[in-house]
């Protein structure tokens, strides 16, 4: 199935990624596996282009 990845405008805190996965099964237990594996990879493939994540919390993100 597709699989679409898009880079964000530029902020402070780095560079959003965008991602849009689809899966043939429709079980949600079985699309939620398929969701954490990607994100497993994505996680894992990060130290070799050495990017960091960041996630910005709610307490500061909101004024």
């Amino acid at each position: 199935m597709t699989l679409m990845v898009r880079q964000l405008s530029p902020t402070t805190q780095g560079i959003p990624l965008e991602i849009y996965a689809f899966s043939a099964d429709k079980r949600w237990e079985n699309y939620e596996y398929v969701m954490a594996d990607i994100f497993d990879h994505l996680l894992a493939a990060l130290s070799h282009f050495d990017l960091e994540v960041f996630e910005l919390p709610v307490s500061l993100g909101t004024k």
